[in-house]
């Protein structure tokens, strides 16, 4: 199975990441958690749909027809919709309802469908707006500058914006530094040894539950699975 991603940067410090995604192959693909929340757009044929999807703490199979299409913009963990927070939407998927051929809801709001171009001004607009908002609390721990709080505060605000406790944040966090690390070609062990598991054993049982593959099925998956455009070029049509 091949994807073809092309991904793009953005102001925003509330967004992760925009990406653009085409299937050549009809099939399955696994999505693992990332520690973004996110908004899809999803074509599929003649059908356009919006998908808002939480946090995820396992990982989900997708599956995809040849010629399917992905504009996926990916939230920061400390960023949340007041109107669907992390607590609600932890490990969920919520189709959001469409209006006309451009348009869909997102609570009384109509939004215009974006594009891989005009994303960051849709992104500007939810937070101009409110529909999308920070918890400062919750930034200021992932950027690695905490602000003082009491444990009791931090593992409130962390459930409701992320839907995750800290500690299990912290533990998603370990297993995405460690398919990255295995997929720039370091060794288990290695890896293991360098992120603190108690050893190699408990590393591939640890990516096991939390990104549903060993390190060698990860390392795998690198060399097979993805193939990039240049900066410039738009993957998708989205229009």
């Amino acid at each position: 199975m091949k994807r073809i991603v092309q991904t793009r940067p953005i102001d925003s410090p509330l967004v992760e990441s925009i990406s653009s995604v085409r299937f050549d192959t009809t099939g399955t693909t696994l999505m693992q958690p990332d520690g973004c929340w996110d908004i899809a757009i999803i074509k599929r044929g003649d059908e356009t749909l919006v998908l808002r999807t939480g946090l995820t703490t396992q990982p989900v199979v997708y599956e995809h027809e040849a010629g399917d299409e992905q504009l996926v913009i990916s939230f920061k963990p400390h960023s949340f919709m007041p109107l669907m927070p992390g607590d609600i939407m932890r490990d969920e998927g919520v189709m959001l309802e469409k209006f006309g051929k451009g348009g869909f809801w997102i609570g009384t709001d109509v939004r215009e469908i974006p594009t891989f171009e005009n994303a960051d001004v849709f992104v500007e607009r939810l937070v101009r707006d409110g529909i999308v908002d920070s918890n400062a609390l919750v930034a200021s721990v992932v950027d690695g500058q905490p602000k003082a709080m009491t444990e009791r505060t931090l593992q409130r605000h962390f459930l409701r914006t992320t839907g995750l406790t800290y500690k299990h944040f912290t533990l998603v966090q370990r297993a995405q530094k460690a398919v990255a690390m295995l997929q720039m070609g370091r060794p288990a062990v290695d890896v293991a040894l360098a992120l603190g598991f108690s050893d190699q054993a408990h590393m591939i049982n640890s990516l096991k539950v939390i990104m549903g593959q060993t390190p060698k099925e990860i390392v795998r998956a690198t060399t097979n699975e993805v193939v990039s455009g240049p900066p410039s070029t738009v993957v998708g049509n989205f229009q």
